[in-house]
């Protein structure tokens, strides 16, 4: 499969914030220089019109602030039960033995069908779904039913929905159609088990060690969260006046690619993946706004590109192209045949943005638990 990389970075960047964004939620994340903000492009978007010609940047954008704003890094707390639980997870292990029953806490992959009057019902249904009993993950009775269960049995869990479920199903019987695939079950935290599985001699060194593991972790998400906030601010703080067309047909382009890349993971094409997965009306409708969201990023990009007056031929520009073909394992004529000098020219520019908005932005580090309040 081809590497298209740097369109696949675009799309990371703008997928961050393509769905559901608004301006209240931004003002939260980036102190007071959001709140401040112009028309947002997100909540004009029906205004905008598309243009069929190709017209100067400075005819389509107005660029509001971009250097000097002020953000909120958001990074989670490690408690003690999320290393705890981190640890739980390490130490279960399949159970091998073919007599063993499904018990309490035990973690088991099952295949289950719902079927309500016969019929089966969506979202009732899974091929491999990993289900730790004692959760209450499942409506009362599921768990219970598969307690006692071997693997490979299958057993037919007859049950009813409660009256405070989804209005289609309230009160309804359920058949569930249940299969064990696989027993998984926790081992006893020893040091024995420490030295024999992992790199550490000692609980305490093991437990501080996935500590640390969890902060890198909610570190790194943080980063890439505040990468994705501080280009939301900054489309925000513009104004676009109008979108060219060819901004949205590489939009359109983009998310095609996307698509194709999930495809892929299904080995099969583009085609058979949207018919078999996807319904066709909720396809077109994500591409369209995705592709304007992709359009309305690009042409800001685009705007500070030349407000800086970057060129193709900056030292700066022609170091990040170098690592980006090296990153990409083919060859720099490949590279530009597989993405195209245009893309490759905007994620490049989208870098050297983001690394100008974070390098003059006031950035403050808030510790938040796991429902993102301050702690």
């Amino acid at each position: 499969m081809k590497k298209k990389i740097m369109m696949l970075v675009l799309c990371l960047s703008v997928g961050a914030f393509a769905v559901g964004c608004s301006n209240n939620d931004t003002e939260s994340n980036s102190g007071s220089t959001a709140s401040t903000a112009g028309t947002s492009s997100a909540s004009s978007e029906e205004e905008i019109p598309i243009v069929d010609e190709d017209l100067p940047v400075s005819e389509c954008v107005t660029l509001g602030d971009y250097k000097g704003i002020t953000l909120d890094k958001e990074i989670q707390q490690v408690t003690d039960e999320d290393v705890e639980n981190s640890i739980s997870s390490n130490l279960m292990a399949t159970v091998d033995d073919p007599e063993a029953t499904v018990q309490e806490g035990d973690t088991v992959d099952i295949a289950f069908v719902g079927k309500v009057d016969g019929e089966e019902f969506e979202g009732g249904s899974s091929d491999s779904y990993n289900l730790t009993i004692g959760s209450n993950t499942f409506i009362d009775g599921f768990e219970d039913g598969v307690i006692g269960m071997k693997q490979d049995e299958t057993k037919d869990l007859n049950l009813t929905f409660p009256e405070d479920y989804t209005e289609e199903l309230a009160g309804k019987d359920v058949v569930f159609t249940v299969t064990v695939n696989a027993i998984s079950r926790p081992q006893e935290l020893t040091e024995a088990w420490v030295q024999e599985n992992t790199d550490y001699t000692t609980i305490d060194e093991y437990r501080q060690a996935q500590r640390e593991q969890l902060e890198a972790s909610n570190e790194f998400s943080a980063e890439n969260t505040l990468e994705s906030t501080a280009l939301q601010v900054v489309l925000n703080n513009a104004e676009i006046k109008q979108i060219p067309q060819s901004y949205i047909t590489l939009g359109e382009q983009m998310h095609e690619q996307m698509y194709t890349s999930y495809a892929s993971l299904y080995g099969v094409t583009l085609d058979e993946f949207l018919d078999q997965y996807v319904d066709k009306d909720a396809y077109e409708q994500e591409q369209d706004a995705y592709a304007r969201q992709v359009a309305e990023l690009s042409l800001v990009i685009n705007a500070i590109s030349e407000e800086e007056g970057w060129t193709t031929d900056d030292e700066d520009y022609i170091s990040r192209f170098n690592t980006m073909v090296q990153n990409s394992g083919v060859t720099e004529e490949e590279f530009v045949e597989q993405n195209g000098e245009e893309s490759i020219e905007l994620s490049v520019n989208q870098d050297r943005v983001l690394d100008l908005v974070l390098e003059n932005a006031t950035i403050n580090e808030v510790m938040v638990d796991a429902e993102g309040n301050p702690v």
